[in-house]
């Protein structure tokens, strides 16, 4: 398994994202996920894309424009990258 953005969450940029594959009812599994302890976020496994489903900061403008959609992993880091050089510009 590939994983997930390399050591650091994509949204909050600390701690390693946390992988996580819960037992359901009767033995089945749920979709595996990784999630990041600092911001909230919460990345589950959809085919061979990941969704954005969750975030402790709502007004997050990632989870304003991405919640609920699915990325592969190049293109979630492609979309932080974009948005933290926005930031960037707007500030000078």
């Amino acid at each position: 398994m590939q994983m997930l953005f390399g050591k650091s969450c994509v949204i909050c940029h600390a701690d390693k994202l946390n992988f996580r594959k819960k037992k359901t009812f009767l033995g089945l599994s749920s979709p595996e996920n990784f999630f990041c302890e600092n911001c909230g976020s919460l990345f589950v496994e959809d085919e061979l894309k990941w969704k954005l489903i969750q975030i402790k900061d709502k007004f997050n403008p990632i989870w304003q424009q991405f919640q609920q959609k699915s990325f592969y992993v190049r293109e979630w880091v492609d979309i932080v990258q974009k948005e933290a050089v926005g930031k960037e510009g707007s500030l000078v």
